[in-house]
């Protein structure tokens, strides 16, 4: 399966809401990013083989250059350009259609509810379900590509097939369900909002299975294989990232996301490169493929742990197991091996598809 060439490139931290898992949140209201260094990033991402750009932020949409950016990024050749989006300024039709005539192909929107109710809890802002259902029809009656993005956790794991339905009627192409993870959940609300994959795991099941006959790509983000058997198609954790064409290409987006720094760059590729057995296949892949992979292993060997039974798993070469903060919470106990022969391909079972 050929690499994903898309990237993120963040626009700044700034945001017009505050949902209560960020762990932004204490830089929601942090100035920009000029104009200048974002075409540096799209320069640099272009120089390496990526063709298509998710701008993210923060809130792109509130960047008052994001037109401008989107023009920039298509003009230097990239091919599909996406904003990551909470939907509140693209209610505003007139708005919308600046950013499509600038060249926007795509929207990413974040849902975290099927109604008012839950989305504006996590939203902490009432009215954002409005807002963003608005944006929704607005994306769709204009004709972009349409993506979403739910992270789950307890105030929402029990509403996934109620949201499913919700997005459906807009026709996205691509749905993500983003489990617990250190990424999408500030550390100080892990008691409130982290729930275990054993509960969450049924509910993400049933949602698949609804989502799947109609959307052309669905994934469940960070979560052990061994709670997907029978979904193993679903899951798009750390090895699987390089080969789904709707994520971001590991060697550039860590490169992108330390601001050049060539020092700890070097640092993040030596670790991956070594700890996870990279350097074994030094004569047998070609040097960007080292790269991604040592970029790879370095994430999953800092922040996920196993359980000493994994390594018996069929699973344990392409499953990532869960992240430091997850077990210090839960434990590893639900952590169960699913035996049987090996599998070291990482896209094994979408290939099945």
């Amino acid at each position: 399966m050929e690499r994903t060439k898309r990237i993120k490139v963040v626009t700044g931290l700034k945001c017009n809401i505050q949902c209560i898992f960020c762990y932004y949140r204490d830089s929601l209201k942090a100035p920009n990013r000029p104009f200048e260094e974002v075409r540096k990033d799209l320069l640099y991402a272009r120089r390496h083989g990526i063709s298509e750009v998710d701008f993210s932020g923060g809130e792109p949409t509130i960047h008052p250059d994001l037109p401008r950016m989107i023009s920039e990024a298509r003009s230097i050749g990239m091919e599909k350009v996406c904003i990551i989006t909470n939907g509140l300024r693209l209610s505003h039709l007139p708005y919308l259609k600046q950013l499509k005539d600038a060249g926007l192909s795509e929207i990413l929107f974040s849902v975290h509810g099927s109604h008012e109710k839950i989305h504006d809890e996590i939203t902490d802002m009432k009215g954002s379900f409005k807002k963003i259902t608005e944006a929704l029809s607005n994306s769709a009656s204009v004709g972009l590509n349409i993506r979403m993005n739910t992270v789950v956790n307890r105030l929402n794991y029990n509403d996934l097939n109620a949201i499913g339905s919700f997005v459906l009627q807009f026709h996205p192409i691509q749905v993500n369900f983003i489990t617990i993870n250190d990424w999408c959940f500030a550390r100080h609300l892990v008691d409130r909002l982290m729930v275990r994959y054993s509960d969450m795991s049924y509910r993400l099941k049933e949602a698949c299975d609804l989502l799947d006959r109609f959307v052309r790509a669905v994934n469940v983000r960070y979560i052990p294989f061994c709670f997907m058997v029978d979904y193993e198609r679903f899951v798009c954790n750390h090895r699987q990232v390089e080969f789904d064409p709707f994520e971001w290409l590991p060697r550039v987006r860590v490169r992108l996301e330390i601001q050049y720094n060539f020092f700890r760059y070097m640092g993040i590729l030596g670790y991956g490169f070594l700890s996870g057995g990279v350097f074994k296949n030094i004569f047998r892949i070609t040097m960007n493929d080292m790269l991604n992979e040592s970029i790879v292993q370095a994430l999953r060997h800092w922040n996920y742990t196993k359980h000493p039974n994994c390594r018996q798993c069929r699973f344990d070469e392409i499953c990532d197991g869960v992240e430091n903060t997850y077990a210090k919470q839960y434990g590893l106990q639900e952590l169960t091996p699913d035996y049987g022969e090996k599998i070291h391909d990482p896209v094994f079972f979408r290939k099945q598809v």
